[in-house]
């Protein structure tokens, strides 16, 4: 018996070859269902996971209060209320007013150049104090980060993320040297690991949650748990970030306004992941009350993004499934047209064989086979477009994609069904000609 099936295998297999042309149309239908399936369920599945490691690169007990732009009337309605939007004072309140706060590190932004020797990559100045660090869970590859002593005697030092050192100095070490940064010049006393999943925000990642407002530098919306790539910060004391780099003053933008949102946001960490949701709330609620009843800062709750962006792939994955199952259809209906045609060439050799014995299930079997071939050949090469297409997605545009065993082996094993189902009927029609009809044929 599997000597039959293969000889029918290799039979479906020739005939795919004699008519190439004709073959190849038929699969295209499957192919493209069968890569959309793998490439955008990569694509799906590297966001998922993008967002996965930065929850755990920052722990799932971390709070994120960040400021958001408010129109000119409430700003001014703010500052009647003594309101100076994010400040750090406000990380220091949160602190002793609950319980289950255990640390708070405030983070300022600055737009300001970095420079050194002539080379201006693209970089974000971000100030800091030495808890920052620990709430964040960076290390240092070389050097050392922020210390107290360095906002007490306010020493002008600087710490790098691993490409902007390396952009920065090239094939120079960065210890010990002097980068500009607007007006300042910081010696650089540390050199940061590369931060595998509490830097980049990922493109992928940002559409499958929902979406906040940006930050006070202009930044993505906040859409994952950090919003910029940690890689390209320059990190300096927070009180000489707050001094040095003064903006523009204005009365009609929030983030603009030299007596506003002063720090970009408070990282949180709370005591235990019980805790996160009832701090959320709490921590929004009394902001406001702070704020002169104004909403010009809103909490993330990392977990509560995993949970978002799981239900968006859950949404994303059906959306995917019932795109692919149409071009399947599609394909299995071309599947079936040529199978037919196929019938009708062969009548002849129908009945020959029957003549020679050959019994229905035989010819059943043979044309099956057939079909099936042409739908795991698509399926294959469909498998293999929808890999190229999500590597070419990562090095292209830099997003992150993840291309599972199990997403293969459901595609591989839908096509095989497609070419089953729809090779039944024109097989079925082979198996009962009547051979002397068929011997007669022309």
């Amino acid at each position: 018996m599997i000597v039959f099936y293969l000889e029918g295998f290799k039979i479906g297999l020739a005939g795919l070859v004699a008519h190439k042309t004709r073959s190849g149309l038929t699969m295209l239908g499957i192919i493209v269902g069968v890569a959309a399936v793998i490439a955008m369920t990569a694509i799906g599945n590297g966001a998922r996971e993008e967002t996965r490691r930065q929850i755990e690169a920052f722990g799932a007990t971390t709070l994120f209060v960040r400021a958001t732009r408010i129109p000119k009337e409430q700003l001014t309605t703010a500052k009647q209320q003594l309101s100076e939007g994010l400040a750090v004072s406000d990380g220091a309140f949160l602190k002793t007013a609950f319980a289950f706060v255990r640390a708070v590190a405030p983070e300022a932004m600055g737009d300001q150049k970095v420079s050194y020797k002539g080379r201006e990559p693209k970089a974000q100045a971000v100030g800091v104090g030495p808890e920052y660090f620990g709430l964040t869970r960076m290390r240092v590859s070389r050097g050392r980060v922020i210390l107290p002593e360095d906002l007490e005697d306010n020493r002008r030092v600087c710490v790098l993320g691993s490409r902007l050192a390396r952009e920065l100095f090239v094939q120079e070490d960065a210890l010990g040297k002097a980068v500009r940064v607007g007006p300042l010049r910081l010696t650089v006393v540390g050199v940061l690991k590369h931060a595998e999943g509490g830097g980049g925000a990922d493109p992928a990642a940002k559409g499958s949650a929902a979406a906040g407002s940006p930050g006070p530098g202009g930044g993505a919306p906040a859409a994952t748990v950090k919003d910029r790539d940690a890689d390209r910060d320059l990190y300096l004391p927070l009180p000489l970030a707050l001094t040095s780099f003064w903006r523009h003053r204005s009365t009609d933008d929030s983030f603009v306004d030299p007596t506003y949102h002063r720090i970009r946001e408070l990282i949180v960490q709370v005591d235990s992941v019980d805790d996160v949701r009832l701090a959320k709330d709490a921590i929004a609620k009394v902001l406001t009350r702070r704020h002169g009843g104004q909403e010009d800062c809103e909490v993330v709750a990392p977990l509560e993004i995993l949970e978002q962006s799981q239900r968006a792939q859950e949404i994303f994955n059906l959306v995917m499934a019932l795109i692919a199952g149409l071009s399947l259809v599609v394909g299995g209906i071309g599947i079936m047209n040529i199978m037919l045609a196929t019938v009708t060439e062969r009548t002849r050799e129908i009945g020959v064989r029957r003549a020679l014995g050959a019994t229905r299930s035989d010819i059943m079997v043979q044309f099956l086979m057939e079909a099936l071939v042409i739908a795991v050949t698509g399926g294959l090469a469909g498998i293999a477009l929808g890999i190229g297409i999500a590597r070419l997605v990562r090095a292209v545009l830099g997003w992150a994609t993840l291309t599972t065993l199990s997403s293969i082996v459901l595609a591989f094993g839908v096509s095989a069904a497609v070419g089953i189902l729809f090779g039944l009927f024109p097989a079925r029609i082979a198996a009962y000609k009547d051979p002397i009809a068929a011997l007669r044929n022309d």
